[in-house]
């Protein structure tokens, strides 16, 4: 099962959540959702989403 191993390995920092995706051959939007779906609880906030959004501009 490639998404639980990735995101094992991603849960324990050992890759990044694109190399993680990768890896179980899906898009970042759905390795995000695969983890949330399992309990997962991201620490990405909107205050941080607003600083990526301005950082744009």
């Amino acid at each position: 099962m490639f998404k639980k191993k990735a995101a094992d390995e991603y849960l324990k920092g050992k890759i990044t959540l694109s190399e993680a995706a990768n890896r179980a051959e899906l898009t970042i939007w759905e390795m995000e959702k695969y983890l949330v779906d399992n309990g997962y609880k991201s620490s990405y906030s909107i205050e941080d989403l607003e600083k990526e959004l301005k950082s744009l501009k």
